[in-house]
């Protein structure tokens, strides 16, 4: 069998372009809107604001997403989230996919893995960031390759977070191979997009549309409204009990003095 190629193959192989720079695309991402997200931590809500950008080109088509907290319930108070949290990054709680259209092939990153801000360690933020990538680009990108990506991990992790970070990557249909006898490394990779999953835990993370909102006000305005008119009931009841009780101090009153003035009077008679 010949399986040498023919000049014109090569040529077609060797023109394939190198693809963008992940860097270079975020500049020229416009963004597509915000949204909010409730994220439960632990039995307490969360509050944050995630925005998605796209940046198209003759060659890739760049998706993105960036996640902030806005506000956190701590006890019966709300606090609002500072710092990494707080603010948009290119490091921390974002994801991003680059589609390369001359070889078909898919590259999801970031290039050192998806890192959440510590606020927001031990959330559901790591699978809704990386299932939302896998989402979008099976809409369009189905039948395309995906480029394996590495992940690089810290001496300091534990066995456990060794084995949360494999399970990000596994539960959305990636293979995952841990590389050299230290474990510091891994490959995650898939031979095509359309075998990938891209879901994650509604119970964990749910994304408010203006809708479910406005349902959300409209369900905190009649528990106001519910408790002021207790409060008002409430505040009429011990208006009505001290009229009622000044009431019967005052006929005690009256009838002390009754009883004074009969006694006096008795007294005044025996005289």
């Amino acid at each position: 069998m010949n399986t040498s190629t023919t000049p014109a193959q090569q040529t077609d192989k060797a023109a394939l372009p190198i693809p963008e720079n992940e860097n270079e695309l975020i500049a020229l991402a416009t963004p597509l809107g915000e949204s909010i997200l409730l994220v439960n931590m632990g039995g307490f809500p969360c509050y944050g604001i995630f925005q998605r950008s796209r940046a198209q080109t003759e060659q890739s088509d760049f998706f993105r997403i960036q996640f902030r907290g806005y506000s956190r319930q701590e006890g019966e108070k709300w606090r609002l989230f500072e710092g990494d949290d707080g603010h948009y990054h290119n490091v921390y709680n974002c994801a991003w996919v680059r589609v390369d259209k001359p070889s078909r092939t898919v590259t999801f990153g970031p290039k050192a893995g998806i890192n959440l801000s510590l606020g927001f360690l031990g959330s559901d933020l790591e699978t809704f960031l990386l299932a939302n990538m896998i989402a979008w680009v099976k809409g369009s990108y189905a039948d395309y390759a995906v480029s394996p990506g590495m992940v690089t991990m810290s001496q300091t992790l534990t066995e456990e977070e060794r084995l949360q970070r494999q399970t990000l990557f596994t539960s959305q249909g990636f293979e995952f191979s841990w590389q050299g006898e230290d474990r510091r490394s891994a490959l995650y990779f898939k031979d095509r997009v359309n075998k990938l999953l891209g879901t994650w835990n509604p119970e964990l993370i749910v994304e408010l549309k203006h809708e479910a909102i406005l349902e959300t006000f409209a369900k905190q305005e009649e528990a106001r409204i519910e408790l002021e008119s207790k409060l008002n009931t409430e505040e009429a009841t011990k208006v009505h009990l001290k009229q009622a009780l000044q009431k019967e101090r005052t006929v005690s009153q009256i009838l002390t003095g009754v009883i004074i003035l009969f006694a006096m009077f008795g007294f005044w008679l025996l005289l």
